[in-house]
């Protein structure tokens, strides 16, 4: 009987160690965390964005990966999605705005060539009358 007690309080010891371990554990990840959100946060956000980058690399060797993965891939394709509008937007309207100042400058080169003949026709009628 002192065999199993003695065996049982090994038992329930590991237990507790290893209980009082996980805690030991789960507290000193949570302070770093907080350490990290509250103190430095561009660590953390390079950390997050590593852990993002490495779960894409990742993601088709393990099933369980590509799981946690799969909302990022959905975010990352929403994103290239979303830059790809967004930048043929800017260049249709860059196309835009250079076409229209081509047309106003085009008009407005036209107004001033037809100003300038008319005022050289002009001058032109003036001397003529002038030399007579």
């Amino acid at each position: 009987m002192e065999i199993l007690r003695t065996l049982w309080e090994l038992v329930a010891g590991l237990v507790v160690l290893g209980w009082d371990l996980a805690v030991l554990l789960v507290s000193s990840a949570g302070h770093l965390l907080h350490h990290l959100h509250t103190d430095s946060p561009r660590l953390e956000g390079l950390l997050v964005g590593v852990l993002l980058a490495w779960l894409m690399v990742h993601r088709d060797k393990h099933p369980l990966i590509r799981v946690v993965s799969s909302p990022l891939k959905l975010i990352v394709d929403i994103l290239d999605l979303a830059w790809e509008q967004a930048t043929e937007v800017i260049v249709d309207m860059w196309h835009v705005a250079v076409e229209w100042l081509g047309g106003a400058v085009s008009w407005l080169r036209g107004k001033l060539a037809a100003g300038w003949s008319w005022m050289m026709s002009g001058l032109a009628g003036l001397k003529g009358k002038l030399s007579k």
